[in-house]
């Protein structure tokens, strides 16, 4: 939830610098939108990552007998 939060406060960032006047305001929130749509795309991958893990251990189980 957090993460997601985070990519909607950089996406307003970005919008309220274009709205303002872009230039440098654009350039300070850039990173922050950066950052919260990495986090976002993380969160969203989580499940399958965690899911691909504990395939793979139980197949290492299976075959070591």
């Amino acid at each position: 939830m957090l993460m997601i939060a985070s990519f909607a406060s950089g996406c307003m960032a970005v919008l309220l610098a274009l709205l303002v006047g872009g230039g440098p305001m654009l350039i300070i929130s850039l990173p922050g939108f950066i950052v919260g749509g990495f986090f976002a795309f993380k969160y969203s991958t989580y499940d399958r990552s965690k899911a691909k893990e504990e395939e793979y251990k139980r197949s290492r189980n299976r075959h070591r007998h």
